[in-house]
């Protein structure tokens, strides 16, 4: 599938993202990270993991890398579990976009420019971005999923 940039999404990014949705729970990812290929003509699957821990995603997608080292934008998914107080608990996908504040300004324009068709091709409502740490933690990403109803 192609972007108005050029940019295509690799069908293996629609198959995780299923895999993610409605795959058996005992190889259910619990999120993935997406890149932009180092060529930029297409996004791609960097990682999926089954870690429950949240913080390994967080530090996963933070630490992220372009080919030359530098701290780098993704794209991510993380099958959210929280408990809204006497309601019970419940499931959220949340669509994630890390922008560092440190990353090269023309990577980031790269993401930019992808992030809408990539969220409309996999069909996602609940998003944030982050461009550092803070914007990660667990209760500020709780806060943007839940409305401010955690």
């Amino acid at each position: 599938m192609s972007n108005p940039s050029g940019i295509t999404i690799a069908d293996e990014c629609i198959s995780a993202f299923n895999q993610l949705r409605t795959g058996p729970e005992s190889t259910r990812p619990k999120f993935i990270i997406y890149k932009i290929s180092d060529d930029n003509k297409s996004i791609v699957v960097e990682e999926t993991s089954t870690a429950k821990d949240y913080e390994v995603f967080r530090q996963k997608l933070s630490a992220s890398v372009d080919k030359d080292g530098n701290s780098a934008p993704r794209y991510a998914i993380y099958d959210m579990e929280y408990h809204p107080g006497s309601e019970g608990k419940r499931t959220k996908t949340v669509f994630v976009h890390w922008g560092p504040c440190h990353a090269p300004i023309k990577l980031c324009m790269l993401y930019a420019s992808n992030v809408q068709q990539f969220k409309r091709t996999l069909d996602l409502n609940v998003s944030v971005y982050a461009d550092g740490l803070e914007e990660l933690e667990w209760e500020a990403v709780l806060q943007e999923v839940s409305g401010g109803h955690a």
